[in-house]
């Protein structure tokens, strides 16, 4: 029974480094891409080139990501994990707070990774691609409709989504203006004022 425990905890302890080991070399592949892409330029750098920058095999970056575009997902995918985050650390908040603190969770990340953030809309808009996909705005859309489905006022789910879509909308149309601004300023403040705009929208208690 004891080598059993054992031999389970080595076998957990094990998995448990190899999830990080995949995890840190995944995030140095995205750091050397985006380097990469801010220097040269999305359309100018290859896998190839992502690769010797990373320090590790063409395969390697293959296995973990498909595309260069995939690579460049991974950044609004961190802005997704930043609201969960938020979300859960307000369990028992209002909707409506609950929604307005993730957003503002986010725009205090974009700050701390401006030129992360500036590089990759710079790369979706080189990309067709990039710019067509649907990878991560389905999520976002999700998220909010699931703190609308909370409100005991949300008048059908139709209606959900359509608010869903006006809030949304609303902040990426902000974060284009900042990026085509170059980041001057701070996402924050930014979010803070459209935050206070979009309120209305918000179904009443």
């Amino acid at each position: 029974m004891l080598a059993q425990r054992v031999i389970a905890h080595y076998n957990d302890v094990m998995a448990e480094l190899q999830q990080r080991r995949h995890a840190e070399t995944k995030g140095d592949i995205v750091a050397a891409a985006l380097a990469l892409f801010e220097q040269h330029g999305f359309g100018q750098v290859t896998m190839e080139d992502i690769a010797q920058a990373a320090g590790v095999s063409r395969r390697t970056v293959y296995r973990r990501f498909r595309t260069k575009d995939r690579i460049v997902l991974e950044v609004p995918k961190r802005w997704l994990a930043v609201w969960d985050a938020a979300v859960a650390a307000l369990p028992a908040a209002s909707p409506i707070a609950v929604a307005e603190a993730s957003c503002l969770a986010v725009a205090r990340y974009i700050d701390a990774h401006r030129s992360e953030v500036l590089t990759a809309y710079a790369a979706l808009g080189e990309s067709s691609t990039l710019t067509s996909t649907g990878a991560t705005s389905g999520g976002w859309i999700d998220r909010v409709v699931g703190l609308l489905r909370r409100e005991p006022a949300m008048p059908s789910e139709s209606m959900a989504y359509v608010i869903a879509g006006a809030y949304l909308g609303a902040i990426d149309a902000m974060m284009t203006q900042w990026v085509k601004g170059d980041g001057r300023g701070s996402a924050l403040r930014e979010t803070e004022a459209l935050l206070d705009r979009l309120r209305p929208i918000w179904p009443d208690d």
